[in-house]
Order: structure tokens, then C-alpha cells, then sequence
């Protein structure tokens, strides 16, 4: 679980087969009653920081909506 002091730490992030890994920073975290959510940032290297920025911004508009 991400917490708030985690924001600016360098994260591995990997699906349960590790098929698909990556590094990012997490650049911000957001606390609310029914949640939380972590904006990442891309670390050189990445290949799929195009991806990342798609889903995050789907997540933030899911996440203010509800």
C-alpha cells in the first residue's frame, strides 16, 4: 500500500505475472475517504510511459466522478 510520505520514492511496479514491470516515481498522492490514489511519473527507461499517463488520467476522472 502507498501511503502519503511515499510521494518522490522510486517504485518497481509489476502485474501478478511479471510480465509487464516498470519503474516510475510517484510524484503525488491523493487521500480520500474511499481511497487512495497515486500519481506516477515516468523514469527513463520505461517503456510504456505513454500507457501510464492514459490510465491515470482514466483513473483520476473515475476517482473524482465517484
Amino acid at each position: 500500500m502507498i501511503e502519503l510520505n511515499d510521494c518522490g520514492k522510486e517504485l518497481h511496479l509489476a502485474d501478478d505475472n511479471r510480465y509487464h514491470s516498470f519503474d516510475v516515481k510517484a510524484i503525488m498522492v491523493i487521500k480520500a475517504p474511499r481511497g487512495t490514489l497515486t500519481i506516477f511519473g515516468h523514469i527513463n527507461g520505461s517503456p510504456n510511459y505513454q500507457h501510464i499517463v492514459d490510465s491515470q488520467c482514466e483513473g483520476i476522472r473515475a476517482f473524482m466522478e465517484g
